[in-house]
């Protein structure tokens, strides 16, 4: 096979050296085996020596396949030795570096743990009792070191298709400490480091394809490239590796996102370079920044703002935003860390007007002017331009809430009443414990009396706050005197109604405030089946598919926030009771028989969609319902829209004490 010289200025395929490894059987772990792996990195192998141009002689292949594995497509490729450790580090910290050459690239398949931002990367020779791998940070931090002669490999190319588990899900695994050292770091050398996954995350490998997705991506992406080609190409590649599996993730057929990093080792992350230059890229953050932000961020709640400010900085930086299932979770650094390996536009880098939102909104104002303060001094130091002001918070409408307390007589409710405008004030109290049909006829008017005062902003909501016995009551239906005369209306055709139980919550206290703030940064996404490994924020509950012990269920895992029941009557009680004690704060029910054509939870979760959504927007839930109300009054089966809970943590009246 001849090879020429790319003509394009600073790559050579002749200078190109590769390493390449693939490892699908680990030594006398048989529940690590990982059929593909090896065919995988046999097939980029394949790629760098036919399109990519470089000689078959400057690629160091290993391969450690599962036993009976066909690798007979091997024709032109350099001979492959295992991917046992020592091999490996003798050909990464010996072999190459003393190879004059102008660009390596390192290409990876098999498994992966993150660990505190490194990753570590098993070799074929792992035991129970020891997992040898590669620590592929600090590989990469001596390869950016007088190690590696000054005019050797000022570009370095690494591919991993590899998960990214958090190591200390796994305690019993002996990793060890491998730390290459390195000498003096190289001012110049040039780093491109692309992840199949983020941290926490697990590469799908398609086993009856022996193929991993991302590779399979990937090889299709470079066919017919030369490594010139490719190299020049990475950033655009990327991006479209990132957009295609954003669709694959919101058709959930995927559960990875891949990212990057361009390192210039003066070590800290940079831009720039043959693969971006300033003129077509954002800045992204450097260590001094990342480490501001840790201090910032530490034992700090996000605010209820941070959905909106994640898709403010989108829009300010003229981005598409990403599918709403693939919004990040977690505290401030991780959103922080999906917008920095989303880049975004020359100038414009996506974490800071997120954070500027994030400064302008929360309730803590100390903190956000420390927030506005790093936003500023970051911008300065990294290059990025000026960051807008972020857009002030629409004024809230104001909100009824209406609270009825059993009484030591049976059947009989103390009542009292807030309005909510910015703050709660206590509005009106029977004097005396009352039955609930006094109750249902002579509340309206003064929940109407309440609605009618000047907010500025008008009253949107009637939120009412009951005992778990009372859920089966329709207070959508209670009357409001409407208009002149004795015409009444609705409370529910009227306003947004809600039902709430917070009385209710003393043992799901800590789960309620979790799920609640999930809801708050998110704000909704896809809906599924109950399962113990859940990934998406409602669940559809159905006499089919109930479990015995759902209330074991809705607490295992961080989701649901919502559920949207569909069960007998006879079940529906002890079904909503496992919801409130497991600290959902948010649930939809039929209180009667569903509406004619219904066959269940899903036909309401298609309904409450968005047109075009792939999941529910749960924010918009009670006005979605307003409206459902409205719509069905016109309707001659009487039938209403599903009842709502919707149990906010953190606005809560406090009790006026009993004269």
């Amino acid at each position: 096979m001849s090879h020429r010289a790319d003509d394009s200025r600073g790559v050579v395929a002749e200078r190109t050296y590769a390493l390449v490894v693939g490892v699908e059987s680990y030594e006398d772990r048989p529940e690590w085996r990982l059929p593909g792996a090896a065919h995988d990195a046999q097939r980029f192998a394949a790629w760098i020596t036919g399109s990519g141009r470089v000689p078959p002689a400057n690629v160091r292949l290993f391969l450690s396949p599962l036993p009976g594995t066909d690798l007979s497509c091997a024709e032109g490729l350099p001979e492959s030795r295992p991917a046992v450790r020592h091999l490996i580090e003798d050909a990464l910290l010996e072999d190459l570096p003393s190879c004059d050459g102008d660009l390596l690239w390192i290409y990876w398949a098999g498994h992966g743990f993150h660990d505190d931002g490194r990753l570590l990367l098993p070799c074929a020779d792992t035991t129970h009792r020891r997992i040898p791998h590669v620590n592929l940070e600090a590989a990469l931090r001596w390869w950016g070191s007088t190690e590696v002669s000054r005019g050797r490999f000022r570009r370095q190319v690494v591919m991993t298709d590899a998960c990214r588990v958090d190591r200390r899900l796994s305690p019993g695994l002996n990793f060890g400490t491998v730390d290459y050292g390195g000498g003096e770091l190289v001012e110049g050398r040039r780093q491109f480091v692309l992840y199949a996954a983020r941290p926490g995350e697990v590469a799908r490998n398609e086993e009856d394809r022996r193929a991993g997705l991302f590779t399979d991506k990937l090889l299709k992406a470079l066919d017919g490239l030369t490594v010139t080609q490719g190299v020049r190409g990475l950033a655009d590649l990327t991006h479209r590796l990132q957009t295609e599996f954003d669709m694959l993730c919101a058709q959930e057929k995927a559960w990875q996102r891949p990212s990057y990093l361009i390192r210039d080792w003066d070590g800290s992350p940079a831009y720039g370079g043959d693969w971006t230059d300033s003129s077509s890229t954002a800045p992204i953050l450097d260590q001094q920044a990342w480490k501001d932000l840790a201090a910032l961020a530490r034992e700090r709640e996000l605010p209820s703002c941070v959905q909106d400010a994640y898709r403010w900085a989108f829009e300010v930086c003229d981005c598409a935003a990403p599918l709403q299932n693939n919004v990040p979770t977690g505290g401030l650094t991780e959103f922080v860390r999906d917008l920095d390996d989303r880049q975004g536009r020359p100038g414009k880098p996506l974490s800071l007007p997120f954070v500027r939102y994030v400064a302008a909104h929360t309730e803590d104002r100390e903190w956000g002017a420390l927030l506005d303060h790093w936003v500023d001094h970051t911008r300065e130091r990294i290059g990025a331009l000026p960051v807008a002001a972020a857009p002030q918070r629409p004024a809230e409408p104001a909100e009824v809430h209406v609270q009825l307390t059993e009484a030591i007589e049976r059947g009989t409710y103390l009542v009292r009443i807030w309005l909510y405008a910015g703050k709660f004030s206590f509005e009106w109290g029977s004097p005396a414990a009352v039955p609930l049909r006094d109750a249902r006829n002579e509340l309206g008017e003064h929940i109407g009396a309440v609605a009618a005062k000047d907010t500025s902003h008008g009253t949107d909501r009637v939120e009412f706050h009951i005992p778990v016995g009372l859920l089966d009551e329709e207070f959508e239906r209670w009357p409001m005197p409407f208009g002149p005369g004795d015409r009444s209306q609705e409370v529910g055709q009227l306003f947004e109604v809600v039902v709430r139980c917070p009385d209710e919550r003393d043992g799901s206290a800590a789960k309620w405030q979790q799920k609640w703030r999930w809801f708050e940064s998110h704000g909704g996404g896809a809906w599924e089946s109950p399962t113990l490994e859940a990934r998406h924020p409602v669940w559809l509950i159905t006499e089919d598919r109930m479990p015995v012990n759902l209330a074991a269920y809705l607490r295992f895992a961080e989701l649901p926030v919502c559920v949207l029941i569909h069960v007998d009557r006879e079940r529906l009680p002890q079904t909503l009771g496992d919801v409130i004690a497991s600290g959902i704060p948010i649930a939809l029910w039929y209180r009667g028989e569903p509406p004619n054509g219904s066959t269940g939870p899903g036909d309401l979760a298609t309904a409450l969609a968005s047109p075009g959504a792939t999941g529910l927007d749960l924010r918009k839930l009670p006005r979605t319902l307003l409206r459902l109300r409205i719509e069905s009054g016109d309707s001659p089966s009487g039938h209403s829209p599903p009842a709502l809970l919707w149990d906010d943590p953190n606005r809560r009246p406090r009790l006026r004490p009993l004269k």
